[in-house]
């Protein structure tokens, strides 16, 4: 198959590259443009249904279900209310300037703290309090937009409601500020907040990209001592990038996408596009130096003729690139793909649709890299064989020498194989000890899920969110909601319970759950700093053990994280069966031993652990300029678990198929780690290196959750390309000798029949 694709790539290069550029054009022009559907950000969602069918879930579900409108708060600071003087006079402002909010159109309620207290009701007095800070320097302003707006049909006006809201609100700023000096009103609504999320993804996306892409095309110049060559693989990446964005604005249409899966999605892309770029691009100038010495002319490509046979020399070696590295990158996405698909076994609907993206996108990589990449190399045919007049600099040839092609059988990397066979056990024991003290923090690992972490720090938006949240106790987000399946009169045992629980600030009374006159629905007000900690969590597990006499359901964000996590645990050993299942048949496939893959299972598996437990010990310290956090975001987790799983096993895969070679060709097994090691260490380490650039760049964005990413996954390719790759793996290798390839009989008969790598 793959001899067939290269002789079709090298015949044909132009075709392929223009079939991707109009793939690519069509699938950027959905996600920026949306083909009057809405661009791939508009379209992108804020899910706060975890796990469906939950507990959880469905309290959610049911207390969001109303007929009523959207409501919009308008939460001002800066205004003095301590007095009964400065309050009429906060007042008579409102009174003054009420008409800038109830004027606009589809706005068909304005409430605020001034209202309540003229109105005739005594309880609306009471109701007009929990509208006045407690610190008493500012208000709340409460606008309820027409119902009718909630259709899906009525997106536009919906958008022009929202807009005309805030052109009111900065007349409303004008005259506030002229009144009281320094003040500010802010609004804030689940929408916006939702598109302050998405805003920062967006924002994040592009820091990240303007980061990480060119700083690795500075590293992969330094690596090949050319800009041509370098810019192969970013060529096939930024190709992979907008088709799958274009890809993940096709899935919106079908499933819920979460804006944050796009970054996570976008990391992985880009890294594993010039992954794959690299290793084409390394093994065709390997190839290359291999098909000039057999037609005459000088390997070293300093003195080629103006007028020789390029052409075929370079088709020639394209086609063997494909059936060598074009192999290898295919299976290692085969591998990484089987990785990714064990997340579709969770429960849960996010990570679902991650383990799809990040499928398509991992495919998208491999296929750049068979195609793309190739396909350029031939089109670009005699000038990718002249060396740059980079390589004319002092010192950029010789580091280019040390860190890309890998033509030559002794180096740095044969030589480090050969001291790790002398002393073997030696290395194993100080990579394993240093592996332990890294995973030693993984037992104080705590995973945390919450809406509010996902928020952007420092924008008036979240800023105004966490005032309302810490200032105006009676209306902030409930800790724990109860729904009860008996009317509200029938509730008062229950009501009454819930007064009693410990560090309980109040409870809300029992009231009508909307569109549901037969069932209750009670808001329980926890006094805890943070709202998902152990403190609420132990109260929702408590009460999931109630006997209350009608069936409960709890709910809330604590609720919401810990179902969700429940799923995770639940679920978890199914995902790693197929992982274990799927790395141990592709491997043997590959090798046709049962030892490399139980091997690379157990140390790739402590690589991991041990890049989890740093990176926890980082963001639980607030180390390297990281946020200080009170725990690891779930998603997170899970994905760095999946993802560097894949990603360490891609090492592993290009490590083992250079040693495979060797050891099918005849060397005993220390010849074969050694050529295996110095053929494919110096792209390891090149590709790790850009990677992490990569990973890294991302960490200057401002979300929390993808600067954890970006660093665990930084920290598990740095991990897995120095200690188990150069160190843990020829040590290993070497002890264990020939029984690396041992597999029994009948095993070795299913192998010579299906084997990948010939």
């Amino acid at each position: 198959m793959f001899e067939k694709l290269g002789h079709g790539v090298t015949r044909y290069p132009w075709f392929f590259l223009v079939f991707w550029v109009i793939v690519c054009s069509a699938a950027a022009g959905g996600a920026f443009f949306g083909f009057g559907h809405g661009g791939l950000f508009d379209r992108l969602e804020n899910s706060m249904s975890l796990v469906p069918g939950s507990d959880s879930d469905q309290v959610d579900q049911l207390t969001n279900t109303s007929a009523d409108g959207e409501l919009i708060t308008i939460v001002v600071n800066g205004v003095d209310m301590g007095s009964q003087a400065s309050q009429t006079t906060a007042g008579q402002f409102m009174a003054a300037n009420r008409d800038i909010f109830t004027t606009v159109k589809n706005v068909i309620q304005e409430t605020d703290p001034f209202l309540l207290s003229a109105a005739p009701d005594p309880t609306l007095h009471q109701n007009a309090m929990t509208m006045i800070s407690s610190q008493q320097n500012g208000f709340l302003i409460s606008l309820v937009l027409d119902p009718a707006l909630q259709a899906d049909n009525e997106r536009t006006a919906r958008n022009e409601t929202h807009d005309a809201v805030a052109v009111a609100l900065d007349t409303f700023n004008i005259a506030l500020a002229q009144q009281f000096p320094g003040s500010q009103a802010t609004q804030i609504s689940v929408a916006l907040l939702g598109d302050s999320v998405i805003g920062q993804v967006q924002s994040d996306l592009v820091t990240g990209e303007a980061v990480s892409l060119p700083v690795a095309l500075l590293l992969m110049i330094i690596v090949f001592g050319g800009v041509l060559a370098a810019g192969l693989p970013l060529i096939g990446a930024l190709i992979s990038i907008a088709v799958g964005l274009g890809a993940v604005w096709g899935l919106t249409f079908f499933i819920t996408v979460d804006s944050f899966i796009l970054n996570v999605i976008s990391i992985i892309g880009v890294a594993l596009s010039i992954d794959y770029g690299l290793l084409v691009v390394s093994r065709y100038r390997e190839q290359l130096v291999i098909e000039l010495d057999a037609a005459g002319y000088p390997s070293d490509r300093s003195r080629v003729p103006r007028k020789f046979a390029a052409q075929e020399i370079v088709r020639t070696a394209t086609q063997k690139t494909i059936a060598t590295a074009g192999r290898t990158v295919a299976f290692s996405a085969l591998t990484i793909a089987f990785a990714m698909s064990a997340l579709l076994t969770m429960q849960s609907s996010i990570l679902k649709t991650m383990a799809t993206a990040g499928i398509i996108v991992t495919l998208l990589a491999v296929l750049m890299a068979l195609m793309v990449v190739p396909a350029l190399i031939v089109i670009m045919n005699r000038v990718l064989i002249q060396r740059s007049v980079l390589s004319r600099i002092p010192g950029l040839r010789q580091i280019s020498q040390a860190l890309g092609d890998s033509a030559s059988d002794q180096g740095f990397f044969s030589r480090l194989a050969h001291g790790v066979h002398k002393r073997p056990w030696l290395i194993m024991v100080a990579v394993l000890a240093i592996l332990g003290v890294m995973a030693y923090p993984i037992g104080g690992l705590k995973m945390r899920t919450t809406f509010d972490d996902f928020l952007p720090p420092n924008q008036p938006t979240t800023i105004a969110y966490n005032t309302l949240q810490q200032n105006y106790p009676a209306l902030r987000g409930a800790s724990i909601v109860v729904i009860a399946d008996e009317p509200p009169d029938s509730a008062i045992r229950l009501y009454s319970y819930l007064q009693t629980l410990a560090d309980v600030d109040f409870v809300t009374p029992p009231a009508v759950l909307p569109d549901d006159a037969n069932r209750t629905v009670i808001s329980v007000h926890v006094d805890a700093v943070d709202q998902v900690g152990s403190q609420v969590t132990d109260l929702v597990k408590g009460l999931r053990t109630y006997d209350a006499g009608v069936p409960l359901l709890i709910g809330g964000p604590a609720a919401l994280q810990y179902d969700f996590i429940q799923s995770v645990l639940n679920n978890a050993p199914r995902a790693l069966i197929i992982m274990i299942c799927a790395v141990l048949i592709l491997l043997f496939l590959m090798t046709g031993s049962l030892v490399v893959p139980l091997k690379a299972l157990i140390i790739n598996s402590l690589s991991l652990i041990a890049s989890l437990g740093t990176a926890s010990f980082i963001f639980e310290h607030g180390l390297f300029g990281m946020p200080k956090v009170l725990g690891m975001e779930t998603f997170i987790v899970v994905c760095g678990i999946c993802f560097g799983f894949g990603l360490a096993m891609d090492y592993e895969v290009f490590l083992l198929a250079r040693i495979k070679e060797y050891w099918d060709a005849g060397l005993t097994n220390d010849e074969a780690v050694e050529q295996g090691l110095q053929r494919s260490g110096r792209i390891i380490t090149s590709a790790a290196a850009i990677i992490v650039a990569v990973f890294i760049g991302f960490t200057f964005g401002n979300m929390g959750a993808i600067k954890q990413v970006g660093v665990l996954l930084a920290i598990t390719v740095i991990t897995d390309a120095t200690l188990v790759r150069l160190l843990l793996v020829p040590a290993t290798m070497t002890v264990l000798g020939q029984w690396n390839w041992w597999a029994p009989a009948p095993l070795r008969t299913i192998y010579s029949k299906l084997k990948i790598i010939h």
